[in-house]
C-alpha cells in the first residue's frame, strides 16, 4: 500500500512541475542587449506591428558612444516641434544613466549625450510636464528612495527636488497624475506592486489604505506609463513568465468608492518576435500616448538572445509560480 502511496505522491510532484514548467520554463535562453523602438498610428494602437516600425538599435548608439551595452527604458515628451526620448543607457562598468535621443519628425533621432547621473544606478527614466515644468521620476532603488527630480533647463539639469517615498527600495515607479487622481505603483524585490495615493505631486504619498498591493507575482512590476481613455487607466505591465524581460501586458485600473479594481485586459501586447534579431529574447517596455486629436505616438525596447542555448533555473519558476498563486487567492 504504502508502494502505491510513493507513487501517487510522484506522480502528483512530476504533474506539479510539469505545469510549472508550463508556466514559467526552467529551460531559460539568455538575453543581450536592448534596442529601442517607435511608431506612431492614426488612433489607439490596439496592436503595433512591431515589424514595420523603425528601430534605434545598440548598434546605431555604439556608432557613437563605443562604451554602451544596453538602451532601454525609453519615455518621450513632444514639446512644441521636437520629441524628447529619455532612456536608460548602460555603459561598461558603470551604473545606469539618463540618456537623451531628439527627433524633430519622430523618425529620425540623434543621440544627445547624457543628462542624468548619479552615484547610485537610474533607469525607468519617466519623464512629463506638470504645471509648466518638466519633472522625471527614475528608478533610483539604489538610493533606497523613490526621487523627483526637476528640469531647471529642459531637457537638461536635472537636480533632485522632492523625495516622493522614503526607505524602501522600489524598481518601476509609474505616475499618474490629474485634478481627481494622482497615484503611484512600484515593485519591491518580492514582486510586490504596491500602489500609493497622494493629493498633489508634492504632496505625502501613501500607501492605499483599502488595497496597498495592487498585483503580485510573474505581472507585477510596470512595463510603461500609465494611459489614460474613457474607461480609467491602463498600465503596461511586464510579463516575465519565461524569464526577465519577456514582454509586456496591459492591465485596466478602475477607481471606485474609495478603491479600486485591477484587470489583466491584454496579454502578451508585446512579446519576443523571433523575426527581429533585435527584439527575438523579449520587449518589456511601452510609452503611449497621444499627442494630437486622434493622432498616437508610442517607443518601446526588447532585446536579443545571446545565443540559441539556455540555462537552467529552478529557483526562479518556483518562486513566480508560487507568488502568482498567491496574488491568485488574495485577489479571490
Amino acid at each position: 500500500m504504502k508502494k502505491y502511496y510513493l507513487l501517487g505522491f510522484l506522480f502528483l510532484v512530476v504533474a506539479l512541475l510539469a505545469i510549472i514548467n508550463y508556466r514559467t520554463p526552467f529551460f531559460q535562453q539568455d538575453g543581450g542587449g536592448w534596442s529601442i523602438g517607435y511608431g506612431e498610428s492614426a488612433g489607439y494602437p490596439e496592436q503595433i506591428a512591431v515589424d514595420q516600425n523603425s528601430i534605434y538599435s545598440i548598434e546605431k548608439l555604439q556608432a557613437q558612444n563605443d562604451s554602451t551595452v544596453f538602451l532601454a527604458d525609453p519615455f518621450f515628451v513632444k514639446e512644441k516641434d521636437t520629441f524628447y526620448l529619455f532612456f536608460e543607457h548602460k555603459k561598461n562598468k558603470t551604473n545606469g544613466v539618463v540618456g537623451l535621443l531628439t527627433s524633430t519628425d519622430g523618425k529620425r533621432y540623434q543621440y544627445r549625450g547624457t543628462v542624468l547621473k548619479e552615484k547610485f544606478h537610474l533607469s525607468y527614466p519617466q519623464v512629463f510636464k506638470y504645471k509648466n515644468a518638466f519633472y522625471m521620476v527614475p528608478e533610483s532603488k539604489q538610493a533606497n528612495a523613490v526621487l523627483l527630480y526637476k528640469a531647471h533647463h529642459f531637457p537638461y539639469d536635472w537636480r533632485i527636488c522632492d523625495t516622493l517615498i522614503a526607505n524602501v527600495a522600489l524598481v518601476d515607479p509609474s505616475i499618474y497624475l490629474s485634478d481627481s487622481l494622482n497615484i503611484l505603483v512600484a515593485t519591491d524585490y518580492e514582486k510586490n506592486m504596491y500602489l500609493y495615493q497622494a493629493d498633489s505631486l508634492f504632496g505625502k504619498w501613501k500607501l492605499h489604505k483599502k488595497k496597498p498591493i495592487a498585483l503580485i507575482g510573474t505581472e507585477a512590476r510596470g512595463g510603461g506609463r500609465f494611459f489614460a481613455d474613457k474607461k480609467g487607466l491602463v498600465l503596461p505591465v511586464q510579463n516575465c513568465t519565461k524569464g526577465y524581460g519577456y514582454g509586456v501586458s496591459l492591465y485596466r485600473f478602475s477607481f471606485h468608492d474609495g478603491t479600486y479594481d485591477v484587470e489583466r485586459e491584454q496579454p502578451f501586447y508585446l512579446k519576443a518576435n523571433e523575426n527581429i534579431a533585435v527584439f527575438n529574447a523579449g520587449m518589456h517596455h511601452l510609452d503611449v500616448q497621444r499627442i494630437d486629436a486622434d493622432h498616437y505616438y508610442y517607443v518601446y525596447d526588447g532585446n536579443r538572445l545571446n545565443s540559441t542555448g539556455k540555462h537552467l533555473n529552478i529557483r526562479g519558476p518556483l518562486k513566480m509560480s508560487y507568488l502568482d498563486f498567491k496574488g491568485w487567492i488574495l485577489q479571490k
